[in-house]
């Protein structure tokens, strides 16, 4: 009886520890992050953005016009890299085909055609433009008419103060982080070392971004796109 008990008293305190080993590591990142735990969970703007990634430099994040641009750019950097490689948004678009044979593509930009097909649902060859903003089919029947079209995409940069990235609201304080990291990472060995932690916690809070569309079923007239293998033909 006296071994069960201490073997129970040896696990509450085995967990004990690792709880306070999780909590002191916590607390060291937010406070190499500036102690902003707490603003880390909200919907953030552009301008939000690069002031928390001052407030983490240790600079006044009232005083922007020196990093402005820069930061704004390297926000822009971690946003194309998580809609990219992490949440790949998938959208269905209805595109007009122009005399020319060509679709013009508004408000994303298309990285990706799963697949296109005509009115009566075959399939369409097509060429995507280098910039993803349009595609061009080459049968002529075609001109005039209206495809469907499953694509991968992702968003136009931020460019205004109150723009705010189509991310979950976890993810927007990581566009910080990488700010930082940008930032830090052509500096001195000390600073390297700080752009590297900051460089962790960005693609920690990507890896918890789920691909949009991942195991669900897409359905185009005929046409199902998914993920999970029970749903391919």
């Amino acid at each position: 009886m006296a071994g069960i008990v201490l073997k129970e008293m040896d696990a509450e305190e085995r967990a004990m520890k690792k709880r306070t080993c999780a909590d002191r590591l916590e607390q060291n990142q937010e406070s190499l992050r500036g102690g902003l735990k707490g603003e880390r969970r909200t919907h953030m703007t552009l301008s939000q953005i690069i002031a928390q990634a001052l407030r983490q430099l240790g600079e006044d994040p009232q005083d922007v016009s020196e990093y402005e641009e820069a930061f704004k750019v390297y926000a822009n950097m971690g946003y194309d890299i998580a809609v990219r490689e992490y949440l790949k948004p998938r959208r269905e678009m209805c595109l007009d085909i122009d005399e020319n044979g060509r679709a013009p593509v508004v408000g994303v930009i298309v990285n990706r055609v799963i697949r296109m097909t005509d009115e009566d649902g075959r399939d369409v060859a097509f060429d995507l433009a280098g910039d993803g903003r349009s595609l061009t089919v080459w049968r002529d029947d075609l001109k005039g008419k209206t495809l469907r079209a499953l694509c991968e995409v992702s968003f136009p940069p931020m460019e205004d103060g109150e723009d705010e990235p189509l991310l979950p609201a976890y993810a927007h304080a990581a566009l910080s982080d990488y700010i930082c990291y940008r930032h830090l990472s052509s500096g001195n060995l000390a600073k390297q070392s700080r752009a590297q932690f900051f460089k962790n916690c960005f693609y920690q809070e990507m890896n918890r971004i789920r691909p949009q569309g991942m195991g669900s079923v897409t359905r185009m007239r005929n046409l199902y796109e998914a993920t999970d293998v029970r749903y391919r033909r």
